[in-house]
């Protein structure tokens, strides 16, 4: 992280001492506004929103604000929210629900948008709807051919991340279709959704669930139990593989990292949630 030298406060300090002007309270102002201007607001957390959200919105911020992200850190949902509930961290993006023991600790979080986790296929696959129970299956293994749910026969590749990693994605799919059942085995495991577009790019048999901010021509989603993840059915929850985009501070925020906050639910930044993501209004 770039820290600024607050030069300039401290040649106004100097100049003050030789007039015989310097009283304490004058250090005081003089040097808390000096740390002040050292100071830099950095992020953690969820790469949904580390990747598609915060670098626009935080040059937007520095331009209206003149506090600058002094880095963006995006090793997921889970660990962003761990470091600040530690208070090793001022400001965590989640990209899911807070669970009942989650929202008990010290922390002050708004929601700032909504995105689905949608499930995409190759776009060569003509399969357009997926029941929830055929996604587990899927998942699980116990469905390996297209044809068993209506396409081509053809072995189904399945492309994740890393259950065990904490990503998002992951925890949604686990909580909301999984019911406690392991994931296949023999699936084909990348590191992040990039990486998992670009797998299903070559893989006409794939199949994988990614933000809808990670969409690429090539690939289509999916509708799930009859409701494809669009604005309507995301905002309602119709599509089961909902989410809301959090930012998160300990419970007594940083007071920029709470102007971040509020900034992000103004006309300014919900613009820019709207971008790629569903806005809270």
């Amino acid at each position: 992280m770039s820290i600024r030298k607050p030069v300039g406060a401290f040649l106004h300090f100097k100049a003050w001492m030789k007039l015989g002007q310097f009283t304490p309270l004058l250090a005081i102002l003089i040097l808390g506004s000096a740390a002040t201007a050292a100071a830099e607001l950095s992020y953690v957390g969820s790469s949904t929103l580390g990747d598609h959200i915060i670098p626009a919105a935080a040059e937007a911020f520095a331009r209206k604000t003149g506090v600058k992200l002094g880095s963006i850190a995006i090793q997921g949902s889970g660990q962003g929210l761990e470091l600040v509930v530690r208070g090793a961290a001022p400001l965590a993006g989640v990209s899911r629900g807070l669970t009942v023991v989650e929202k008990q600790q010290r922390i002050y979080y708004q929601t700032i948008g909504y995105d689905a986790v949608a499930v995409y296929v190759h776009g060569s696959n003509r399969v357009s709807s997926l029941s929830r129970a055929t996604l587990k299956g899927i998942y699980a293994g116990r469905i390996r051919n297209w044809k068993e749910v209506g396409g081509k026969d053809a072995p189904i590749v399945l492309i994740t991340q890393n259950p065990a990693s904490g990503r998002s994605i992951m925890v949604e799919l686990r909580d909301h279709v999984m019911d406690g059942v392991a994931f296949r085995e023999d699936r084909r495991e990348v590191d992040r959704q990039p990486d998992q577009v670009a797998a299903l790019l070559s893989e006409p048999e794939g199949i994988t669930a990614v933000s809808l901010a990670s969409a690429r021509p090539g690939i289509n989603a999916v509708a799930i139990e009859g409701f494809p993840p669009d604005p309507r059915s995301v905002r309602s929850g119709a599509y089961i593989l909902s989410r809301p985009l959090l930012l998160v501070t300990p419970a007594r925020p940083d007071p920029d990292a709470r102007r971040f906050v509020e900034f992000m639910l103004s006309p300014e930044g919900q613009a820019i949630v709207a971008r790629s993501f569903i806005t809270v209004r």
